[in-house]
């Protein structure tokens, strides 16, 4: 078992590496103060790859202890993992086909909300609170801090959006 997720968290770390290595050849025109849009992909890309390498050496230094916790932790709920997967990725889904529609504020409220519920949880005040505060932090650093053009969507959903960028 341990192998197993040493594997996966190496092939993560790998991953975040190659990309991050790839971002550097990103071309950019900006103008002097500005950050570009280079500089995300950047950031992004180093603090995965540095958390997923921390990850991978937490998994590598794994007590025999723990390994067994967590083996009977997976015997107690078998399939619950994957319905949490398969439903999350469903919920991904629907999320990335439904923005261009319904927009980006209102698609993104709707995912986060079903995802963190899918997730398991199950306050009332976590389940409208959480996507309030992500989508309102997204769209206040994205659509206006940095002025990136985010989808509106179609029809009544575009008018919504024009109200907050």
């Amino acid at each position: 078992m341990k192998r197993n997720r040493l594997i996966a968290n190496g092939a993560v770390f790998v991953f975040f590496l190659f990309m991050l290595i790839h971002a550097f050849r990103l071309h950019e025109i900006r103008r002097f103060g500005e950050v570009g849009s280079g500089f995300w992909p950047l950031l992004i890309l180093s603090s995965a790859a540095i958390l997923s390498f921390i990850l991978l050496i937490k998994e590598w230094k794994l007590k025999d202890g723990e390994k067994k916790e967590r083996l009977k932790e997976k015997e107690e709920f078998p399939g619950k993992n994957r319905l949490k997967v398969f439903l999350s990725i469903l919920c991904l889904l629907f999320y990335v086909i439904g923005m261009p529609f319904i927009g980006f504020i209102l698609s993104t409220f709707i995912f986060i909300l079903i995802f963190i519920f899918v997730l398991g949880e199950r306050r009332k005040w976590r389940l409208v609170f959480s996507p309030l505060l992500v989508t309102g932090l997204i769209v206040l650093v994205f659509g206006r801090l940095i002025t990136m053009p985010l989808p509106k969507g179609i029809g009544v959903f575009a008018a919504f959006s024009r109200l907050f960028y």
